[in-house]
């Protein structure tokens, strides 16, 4: 079996630009997909054998990414960029990182805590979602004294609202506990800053030289007509969706809770249709409304997920697409129904410029409404800590995430701007780095900006097809269990190797990393013998191989360093010998490997 090295000659140099595989481009954290891919490609058959090899690769991802169990389960940014994806379809990368999970999840209890010597400054973290614990671990890696204060009594945030058919609960305690214990991260649970006497200056006075603030965005946006807010949404029966998977993940809305009743959810996201799904599998008949159309290419297209509205169809939820909600109609204090015009418009030039055509309306009737259009921070919170500027916007550098009023402050995750978990666990990134540079008195500023080129896709005469994610069939799946069933070691084996390793080598090195080569060959080419035929050209798969004009306009070959894979192809292809594979002892190898047979 082999053994993967992280450091020394395997490292990965940072530079100003940088020519990565479009998926880690992609990736907000840019997680090394490429060598990660290659590294479970070649796992040995033997699952017992394999079992060493996955937790080397899961040793490695939790380095930089201690929350990459979770990710395996709900993120899958790195596939919208995947050069694979307009030939034979995205490569499975989230289903390939499920896999390593499924069997790091239960290392990670055994994985022991960090040597860490901690003797710099105190450093709080308000907030205990994917962007506070990105930092927190991110500093105490560094040598920091971090405390975590999280308003709730566990940690993870909005993570607990993903339903469980979707993220198992074992999964994310397991990644969230020990990410605090092997770190050597204090908690403190049940400390809302803002409440009573607890606030961001007096944890200044206590010792802590800088805070990060990421409490999230806590409150719900109400329903508006226009501008104006609706009214009927204090209703009985009428619910905002986020509080709604809240209650779910505590254990306080019962199996068939729903049973016999008509739920209505209001929003075109991928929360609304966790909130939609969680319905029905807890008995309810359900529906969708959203503003938006079907045609997901259209700029007034859904945004939710391929996948979730292709489950909700399965699971036997209606969708409404193109209707607002002009009016919501209530009885005795109780909700009924709700009036929805066709939305002609989501978006006009200048953004969110609803317009709706009131010849045409359809009434909903039901008995839950639940309203799932987004969250907001707790402004008054933030304006009372003095974070806020005139307008009444957020007061923060876009780059560092430093405060604009008070410099000891930092502000990232949902609170600054809503996104996917990886973005607010990449600013928990950002700001651990600018953290470290205030305090340490460095420009805070230089060297933040750093610029990336995807490679595009090799050349081949055939592209293999992406695998089925194989679902249990939806008459079987109204339970909150796990319903996408994931690859096996062969399985995980053949897709890692269907990757088109499209990024240059000097930015994987995984096969340095194992063994497999001591540096990285080069080709080089010697000009003199060169006599411009341009076969390299036409093998080349990288398109690495060129032709350039030198001295009396003569055509000469070339080598692009960044997109050369070393494979020798152009070697032997060459007529005149001018082309050379340097850095790898090839016959060295080619004896090893007879001698061994």
């Amino acid at each position: 079996m082999w053994k993967t090295e992280c450091g020394g000659r395997t490292r990965v140099e940072q530079a100003v630009k940088q020519f990565l595989p479009p998926c880690q481009v992609q990736c907000p954290i840019n997680e090394d997909i490429q060598r990660t891919n290659v590294l479970i490609s070649l796992l040995p058959e033997d699952p017992n054998t394999a079992l060493e090899g996955v937790q080397q690769i899961g040793d490695y991802l939790y380095e930089k990414n201690p929350l990459f169990t979770v990710c395996g389960y709900v993120c899958g940014l790195c596939e919208l960029e995947c050069n694979y994806s307009s030939q034979g379809g995205a490569i499975r990368r989230r289903l390939l990182k499920r896999f390593i999970s499924d069997s790091y999840t239960y290392h990670l209890d055994e994985k022991e805590e960090f040597n860490l010597i901690k003797v710099k400054e105190n450093v709080a973290v308000i907030g205990g979602g994917p962007a506070g614990l990105m930092c927190a671990f991110d500093l105490s890696k560094r040598g920091y004294r971090v405390t975590v204060y999280e308003a709730t009594g566990r940690l993870g945030g909005a993570l607990w609202l993903i339903p469980h058919y979707r993220l198992p609960e074992k999964v994310l305690t397991s990644a969230l506990e020990n990410l605090v214990r092997i770190a050597g991260i204090d908690v403190k649970y049940n400390m809302r800053i803002g409440d009573g006497k607890l606030t961001l200056d007096k944890l200044k006075n206590e010792g802590y030289k800088a805070i990060f603030m990421c409490r999230g965005t806590p409150t719900p946006r109400v329903l508006t007509f226009g501008k104006e807010p609706l009214d009927g949404q204090d209703l009985s029966g009428v619910m905002y969706g986020h509080d709604f998977l809240y209650e779910v993940s505590h254990g306080n809305i019962t199996k068939d809770y729903f049973k016999g009743q008509k739920v209505t959810v209001i929003g075109g996201g991928n929360v609304a249709f966790d909130v939609a799904r969680t319905a029905r599998r807890l008995g309810a008949e359900v529906s969708v409304v959203c503003l938006e159309c079907e045609n997901k290419s259209s700029r007034d297209g859904i945004p939710a997920d391929h996948e979730e509205i292709k489950g909700a169809w399965e699971e036997g939820i209606e969708i409404h697409y193109s209707r607002g909600v002009k009016k919501i109609h209530g009885e005795s204090g109780i909700f009924k129904k709700i009036e929805c015009p066709l939305c002609t418009r989501v978006f006009d030039d200048a953004g969110f410029n609803p317009k709706f055509d009131p010849d045409d309306t359809m009434f909903i009737d039901g008995d839950v409404l639940i309203i799932t259009v987004g969250q907001g921070p707790d402004k008054l919170a933030l304006e009372k800590e003095g974070l806020m500027d005139e307008r009444g916007r957020l007061a923060v550098d876009p780059l560092t995430l430093q405060s604009k009023t008070k410099e000891w402050i930092f502000l990232g995750g949902d609170v600054r701007k809503i996104g996917f978990m990886v973005e607010a666990m990449r600013d928990g990134l950002y700001a651990a780095e600018s953290i470290e540079r205030y305090l340490r008195g460095l420009d805070i500023h230089e060297g933040r900006t750093r610029a990336y080129e995807a490679q595009e896709i090799p050349r081949s005469r055939h592209y293999k097809h992406e695998p089925d994610v194989v679902w249990i069939p939806p008459e079987k799946r109204m339970h909150f269990q796990l319903f996408e069933r994931g690859f096996t070691l062969q399985e995980a084996r053949e897709e890692a190797k269907r990757c088109l390793t499209c990024g240059p080598c000097i930015s994987c090195k995984a096969c340095i990393s194992i063994g497999l080569q001591d540096e990285l060959p080069t080709v080089t080419v010697h000009e003199e013998r060169c006599s411009g035929c341009g076969i390299c050209t036409s093998i080349c798969y990288y398109s690495s191989a060129q032709l350039k004009r030198v001295a009396d306009n003569k055509l000469k070959s070339t080598t692009d360093m960044f997109q050369c894979k070393a494979c020798g192809m152009c070697v032997v292809a060459c007529p005149t010998l001018a082309r050379e594979l340097i850095g790898c002892d090839l016959e060295a190898k080619y004896s090893g490997a007879v001698a061994a047979l």
